[in-house]
């Protein structure tokens, strides 16, 4: 699976990441997030958590508090927890486990988003859904969906 589209506005980003939950996302999925800075990385995972029921006004990045957890629905009214990480902040990929990589990594009855994947690389699972976002110009953003396979 494969999935290109091109945004031209912040909220255009925030549109493809809430079809994008809506389409393709179930229990249990982990979805990484890569791009530069300022690529849309956050818009993207706001647009994710607006699909699940989760109000704009308490979506926030996690730079600083490097892991938020949101009470979240799925459309038939299931409860689960939407966890969402960012790792730029992190010095070392040994971080991650002392935040309990299990419950992040593989979320069985949750869905995480991780910004900045790169920081924590070899315990990424296969099987995870990854995006990624580039800069066009100072509006416009291509985004690439794609599932990195089990096997």
């Amino acid at each position: 699976m494969e999935k290109f589209v091109i945004s031209h506005s912040a909220q255009e980003t925030i549109a493809a990441g809430k079809q994008f939950a809506q389409n393709d996302l179930l229990m249990g999925n982990l979805v990484v997030l890569r791009g530069e800075l300022g690529s849309g990385k956050t818009q993207f995972a706001k647009g994710i958590a607006l699909a699940f029921g989760i109000q704009e006004d308490e979506i926030s990045s996690p730079t600083f508090a490097l892991a938020n957890e949101y009470p979240a629905s799925l459309p038939d009214g299931t409860a689960f927890t939407l966890y969402h990480l960012d790792c730029y902040r992190f010095d070392t990929p040994k971080e991650l486990l002392e935040l309990g990589v299990e419950e992040y990594l593989y979320p069985k009855n949750g869905i995480c988003i991780i910004e900045w994947p790169e920081r924590i690389e070899q315990y990424l699972p296969v099987g995870r859904m990854e995006v990624l976002l580039k800069t066009l110009s100072i509006s416009d953003r291509s985004i690439t969906i794609s599932l990195v396979p089990t096997a």
